[in-house]
C-alpha cells in the first residue's frame, strides 16, 4: 500500500511540473470577473438618464429614461443596474435610480411570539417583548410577517400597533387645497420655511406617515397631507394655457389662444405660434401650451425658442422635429408647424 501511495504522489508531482502554466493575462481576467446579482425591485429615475447595451457609457445607447418614471430593476453589477422599461432592457448607472419601497414600523402591544408560518401551531421563531419595535414585511389576511432583529416570522396583526410608515415612490404631483406651511420636519413643531399658496402644484417622492416631502421656491421641507390633493395635469392646450397664464389666457371662437398681459404677449394659432414679449419663464410656459396641442418635448422647444430671439444663435431659424423656430420680426420668437 505504501508503495502504491509513493507512486501516486510521484506521478502527481511530475504532472504539476510538466503542466503548462496559466497565462498571466488569463489569470488577470479571471480575477476581474464581477458577479451580477439578480434584484427584481421597482425603482424610479431620479434624473433623466440613459440606458446602454453594456455597463459602459461608451457602449451603444438603448434609450433615454425620463425623470421620475417607474422602472423594473432586474440585476445589479458593480455600480450599474440592469433595468426594463416599456419592454426594452438596458444598463443604467445605479446612482441615477431610487428604490421604491415602503417601510412599516410597528410596536408590539404586548409580549408576543413570532411563528414560522401563519399558525400558532407552527414552530416558534423568537419572542418579542412588549413595546418593542418590529418591521412589517408583508400582510396576509389577519397575519403580518415581521422582522425583529435578525429573525423573521408571523404574528397576528391585531397584536401590533402602527408607529410610523416611511415610503419612497415614483414622483407624484399634488395641488394645494389651501395655503400650507412648508416645515423643516414631519411634525407640527418644525420650523416654518415658508408658506405655499393655494392651488400651487408640487411634486413629492417621499412620505412619512401623513407628511410629504416637497420643494417650493428652492426650499425643501414637509407638508401635511391634509393640505394636498392628487393632481393630474391637463392635456388640452386651452386648459394648460389657463393653468399657466391664468386670466391672461383668452380663447377665440377659432380656438386661437391669446396670452396678453403687461409682461407677456403671445399667440397660439392653428398653424403657428409667436411670442413678442416675455421673460424666459413665459417662453417655458408657452412651449408647454404648444406641446399640449401638437406634441413634442416642451423643455427642448422652450430652449430653442429662447435662443431664436433677435441676436441669438437660432435667430436665422432652426428645425426641431415638426417645428420650425425663427425670430419674430417684432422681437421674440415664432414657431410654425
Amino acid at each position: 500500500m505504501k508503495f502504491l501511495k509513493g507512486i501516486t504522489a510521484g506521478v502527481f508531482s511530475i504532472s504539476l511540473l510538466i503542466a503548462p502554466a496559466m497565462p498571466p493575462s488569463f489569470m488577470g481576467a479571471a480575477m476581474r470577473v464581477e458577479a451580477t446579482s439578480t434584484q427584481m425591485k421597482p425603482v424610479y429615475a431620479s434624473i433623466e438618464t440613459n440606458a446602454y447595451t453594456t455597463r459602459s457609457s461608451k457602449s451603444k445607447r438603448v434609450m433615454t429614461i425620463p425623470y421620475g418614471v417607474r422602472l423594473e430593476r432586474t440585476a445589479v453589477n458593480s455600480s450599474w443596474s440592469q433595468i426594463r422599461y416599456k419592454g426594452r432592457t438596458g444598463w443604467v448607472a445605479s446612482r441615477d435610480l431610487v428604490e421604491i419601497k415602503k417601510t412599516e414600523v410597528m410596536d408590539a402591544k404586548k409580549a408576543l411570539t413570532l411563528y414560522a408560518s401563519r399558525s400558532t401551531k407552527s414552530k416558534a421563531v423568537t419572542k418579542v417583548p412588549a413595546a418593542k419595535q418590529v418591521t412589517r414585511l408583508a400582510v396576509n389576511k389577519s397575519w403580518s410577517q415581521v422582522k425583529y432583529g435578525s429573525k423573521t416570522g408571523w404574528v397576528a396583526s391585531s397584536q401590533l400597533k402602527a408607529r410610523y410608515v416611511k415610503e419612497n415612490f415614483a414622483p407624484r404631483s399634488y395641488q394645494l387645497k389651501e395655503e400650507a406651511p412648508l416645515l423643516s420636519t414631519y411634525t407640527t413643531s418644525g420650523t416654518t420655511f415658508t408658506s405655499i399658496p393655494k392651488e400651487t402644484i408640487v411634486a413629492s417622492a417621499e412620505r412619512y406617515n401623513s407628511w410629504y416631502k416637497v420643494t417650493f421656491n428652492k426650499k425643501t421641507g414637509w407638508v401635511n397631507g391634509k393640505y394636498l390633493t392628487a393632481y393630474k395635469a391637463p392635456t388640452d392646450a386651452v386648459s394648460v394655457a389657463k393653468q399657466l397664464f391664468g386670466s391672461a389666457a383668452k380663447v377665440e371662437s377659432d380656438n386661437t389662444i391669446y396670452i396678453i398681459s403687461s409682461s407677456v404677449y403671445a399667440i397660439v394659432g392653428s398653424g403657428s405660434s409667436s411670442i413678442e414679449k416675455g421673460n424666459q419663464d413665459a417662453y417655458t410656459k408657452l412651449a408647454k401650451v404648444i406641446v399640449a396641442r401638437h406634441g413634442g418635448d416642451s423643455g427642448q422647444l422652450a430652449s430653442y425658442m429662447w435662443n431664436a430671439r433677435p441676436g441669438q444663435k437660432y435667430a436665422a431659424g432652426v428645425n426641431l422635429g415638426k417645428f420650425r423656430i425663427t425670430m419674430h420680426p417684432s422681437g421674440g420668437a415664432m414657431v410654425t408647424w
